[in-house]
């Protein structure tokens, strides 16, 4: 009897993330790369951006008003952290690159750790350095493909030795933070297997496919149950229609100016990719300050 509610306990610790990740492991195995980049492309393409779609409606309801002047206002001030994004990206694109990835670490780390390192006094910091972790374990198996990317965004030549020794750092200083809270931190082999199973992923599979496999499984969907929980919880009876009807027109409007730069030939083919991560770096931007806001309401 002991043994059956231990193996249900275990059980219990999973969710349908967890398995999806197994079941990639697979399906990189075997799916070739011109198969994976489609699954990604359309993934990023409706989970991906509809995550972000209702950072408007979180800014209103954090700060519990509906006048429409504010309303207004919000959206102005979204839609102009979007466009200093893309003229960073434009006129300083080192430092525009330089700054997404950063912020993209700590965006990353903060939706898988939030709700679980409620006690730890370091927590900003442990969001960054996983963050920085999953990125170098990404960045490292697809070295050749990231650095013709950095490379057409910034001219930069990425150094092989400078990801190892990101890898090397931020292995060690998250292990140095688990170290000191390890009372505090629960399941640590799961989150281990995790990195594991993602390091396969990220190594067998094609970039496109180990970056939106994180992006969609681990973040897109993950946080947007968080938001759905935020905004609607006990208040509607279908919250997922809700939230996907109020995001729809933000999330067409995405789709359409990205979808538009490839079908009008506005730019070479070759820099198609390095366009694509432009534009999630610039509705990246607004998202995450909203994001932690919506976490800073929630403790």
């Amino acid at each position: 009897m002991k043994a059956i509610t231990y193996s249900k306990s275990v059980i219990n610790k999973f969710s349908i993330t967890h398995y999806l990740t197994v079941f990639c492991v697979f399906f990189t195995l075997f799916c070739p790369d011109k198969a994976q980049n489609i699954i990604s492309a359309i993934g990023i393409l409706s989970f991906g951006i509809l995550h972000g779609a209702n950072d408007i409606k979180i800014l209103v309801k954090k700060n519990s008003t509906s006048k429409p002047f504010l309303k207004f206002f919000y959206l102005i001030s979204y839609v102009t952290v979007v466009l200093l994004g893309v003229s960073i990206f434009y006129f300083l694109p080192a430092l525009g690159l330089a700054t997404f990835i950063s912020v993209s670490c700590y965006h990353f780390g903060e939706q898988h750790w939030e709700s679980k390192l409620n006690k730890i006094k370091e927590k900003r910091i442990f969001f960054l350095t996983y963050g920085a972790l999953i990125f170098s374990i990404l960045f490292i198996f697809n070295y050749k493909s990231i650095n013709e990317i950095i490379f057409q965004i910034s001219s930069y030549d990425l150094s092989y030795v400078d990801l190892k020794n990101i890898f090397i750092f931020s292995t060690i200083l998250l292990l140095c933070l688990v170290i000191k809270n390890l009372q505090k931190i629960k399941n640590l082999w799961i989150e281990f297997m995790i990195i594991v199973f993602l390091g396969i992923i990220f190594s067998q599979g094609s970039l496109l496919f180990g970056f939106g496999f994180y992006f969609i499984i681990w973040h897109s969907l993950p946080s947007l149950k968080s938001q759905i929980r935020f905004l609607y919880e006990g208040q509607v009876v279908n919250p997922y229609i809700k939230y996907l009807k109020s995001g729809f027109i933000y999330w067409i409007f995405a789709i359409i100016g990205l979808v538009g730069f490839y079908f009008l030939g506005v730019l070479p083919e070759e820099q198609y990719i390095s366009v694509f991560f432009s534009f999630l770096a610039a509705i990246t931007f607004p998202h995450v300050v909203v994001m932690g806001l919506m976490f800073k309401s929630s403790d």
